[in-house]
């Protein structure tokens, strides 16, 4: 079990303090009566829109704060059914499901599988990044060290499906999560050219169908599922490719090409098209800045005269990618880049000719297909190839590395890291703004929209609250003091948020 916190801004007295207590079990008690659900990633229609739930602007430490709880580790976002409340944690190699009590906080059971091997991952995953997905019946939970795993809601074990370690893009480890759709429970499987979509009975996790996808099978973001002409369909997100499959049988419906080569996004179903985003290897372009020319660098860190430069002259902290990350997670150094550009080492001495090879080849990768970034609208109910049929719009700017888009009436909304919200009209890509919203560092967590307002969470810890529309406005600036990678969640007016040591309930 782990401890509960519960604070207030005006407890000093024990009068107020139980009044106040008092007052927020009752707006619990009412959110139970009227329990409403957010199954799995990104809510009931995967993404990211309670209209009608209300949350709090302002909250804080100590307030709007209705309850903390200290938790395991972990990247996964909250699933809420009927006032309970589920997550993910690692500890070591221990691999837990969490259910939590809405009302309370409290840890109503926890279950935990023991693995002897760990996938290797990136330092800013986890080993408990999949959201878990509800049907009411039972709780769905991939960790990619182990496979599938099935509960009861009252935490029993159902069934368990071990599958393949995933094999993923220089290790960095799983971002997917299970998600249902009509009759099946969906996974992506990424295990190199043996990389599948796989369809399973949520009822015993027996393998309905198999959609092999030996290419384009580099991705972080789950499937989404939509309806053709009254049949449904499940599509994938990967690098340099969309994919939709017929649900029924997992054939190959239709593809579209040109997607970026980090699938970590996970697209948005609009009313009349997919909006699909994808970023570079080293995120945006603009994460990347060339190194000075050989003179100027010779001027500014070298040691040894005008004609070279050695490798330990080079500042540790001079960047050749800032990812904008807290901590300077997923950062390239300049040191790194030559080493792996030029096989420049410690010991080794530069001249002009191997700065300025060296420097081409970063101006190449920079602006190569590695690091190609596009958001597009595809038209859906295709037939194979539908990259130059169905594709309604793309742009290859403002593009996010991991948060999923936002789709809301007219607009489409992107959280890039560095803290960059861009504004797009939903039917013709046209940008319409491109605003800082005055929080720095990266944006794991994909933007939650409640009753007009868009939250969007940096991993150093601030939740900013945006009005929505074709203005911008900064509504407020909520600091947690832990980072935040995981999603925001919210059920019965409450508003969650996962941090890397507590969750947090939030109302107004």
């Amino acid at each position: 079990m782990f401890p509960i916190r519960r604070l207030n801004s005006c407890s000093h007295q024990s009068s107020v303090a139980f009044s106040l207590c008092s007052c927020l079990c009752c707006l619990s008690c009412l959110a139970c009566v009227h329990a409403a659900n957010w199954p799995g990633f990104r809510g009931p229609a995967a993404d990211g829109i309670a209209e009608k739930e209300k949350a709090p602007t302002h909250f804080s430490q100590t307030s709007n704060l209705l309850w903390k709880t200290e938790i395991l580790r972990g990247h996964s976002s909250p699933a809420i059914w009927n006032g309970q409340i589920f997550l993910t944690g690692a500890d070591g190699n221990k691999l837990s499901t969490i259910c939590l009590d809405c009302q309370s906080g409290k840890v109503r059971w926890e279950q935990s599988t023991v693995v002897e091997k760990l996938e290797p991952i990136h330092q800013a995953n986890s080993h408990a990044s999949s959201t878990p997905v509800t049907d009411g019946k039972r709780l769905y939970v991939y960790f990619g060290s182990f496979g599938l795993l099935a509960y009861d809601l009252e935490g029993k074990e159902v069934w368990r499906k071990p599958l393949p370690m995933p094999k993923t893009f220089f290790d960095q480890g799983t971002g997917t999560s299970p998600m249902l759709a009509e009759d099946k429970l969906l996974i992506f499987v990424q295990v190199g050219n043996d990389s599948h979509l796989l369809a399973v009975n949520p009822a015993t996790g027996e393998t309905i169908w198999k959609a092999p996808m030996p290419d384009y099978n580099n991705s972080y973001a789950t499937p989404v599922s939509w309806k053709e002409n009254g049949k449904g369909v499940v599509g994938m997100a990967c690098a340099k490719r969309f994919t939709a499959f017929d649900l029924a049988e997992g054939k190959e419906a239709w593809w579209v090409d040109g997607l970026g080569y980090q699938a970590c996004s996970t697209p948005v179903v609009a009313p009349d098209s997919l909006i699909i985003a994808a970023a570079g290897v080293q995120g945006e372009v603009s994460n990347m800045t060339l190194p000075p020319g050989f003179d100027e660098a010779v001027k500014k860190y070298g040691r040894n005269g005008p004609d070279a430069i050695a490798y330990e002259d080079l500042p540790d902290d001079l960047l050749f990618t800032d990812r904008q990350a807290a901590g300077g997670q997923g950062n390239m150094t300049l040191k790194r880049a030559f080493s792996m550009f030029g096989g420049v080492k410690k010991g080794d001495k530069v001249n002009r000719a191997k700065w300025e090879e060296i420097c081409g080849r970063l101006k190449g990768f920079r602006a190569g297909p590695f690091n190609r970034t596009v958001v597009m609208a595809v038209r859906k109910a295709g037939k194979q190839d539908v990259t130059e049929s169905q594709v309604l719009w793309r742009e290859t700017k403002g593009v996010p590395e991991v948060p999923s888009p936002l789709v809301w009436r007219n607009w489409l909304y992107l959280i890039r890291s560095g803290g960059i919200l861009v504004c797009r009209d939903l039917q013709t890509g046209k940008l319409i703004y491109e605003e800082r919203v005055d929080c720095p560092g990266g944006y794991f967590a994909s933007p939650l929209l409640v009753d007009g307002r868009i939250y969007v969470a940096s991993d150093r810890g601030t939740v900013t609250v945006v009005k929505a529309g074709d203005s911008f406005e900064v509504l407020a600036h909520n600091a947690l003091g832990e980072p935040i990678i995981a999603s925001p969640a919210i059920a019965d007016n409450v508003l969650y948020v996962r941090s890397t040591q507590h969750l947090w309930a939030f109302v107004e």
